[in-house]
């Protein structure tokens, strides 16, 4: 399953608030952006990236365990 876009939260007390993230393609490979994350209200590309799609999608779902973090797909 492909993930194109997610929203995570932290879980119990310590609850952040959600970030939304989207897949997207750089230059370099595939990876997600979070939204809204500087200043100027542009989105920041986390530091990794795949060379598929799904390869990006499974890594997702790695980092984020279920354990610790709320994880809800939007697309």
């Amino acid at each position: 399953m492909i993930i194109n876009k997610v929203e995570v939260r932290t879980k119990g007390k310590n609850y952040s608030g959600i970030i939304s993230l989207t897949l997207v393609k750089k230059e370099d490979g595939w990876t997600y952006e979070v939204g809204n994350m500087t200043m100027t209200g542009d989105d920041l590309p986390l530091i990794w990236r795949t060379k598929t799609r799904e390869q990006a999608s499974r890594k997702l779902r790695d980092i984020y365990k279920d354990e610790i973090w709320d994880f809800k797909i939007i697309e």
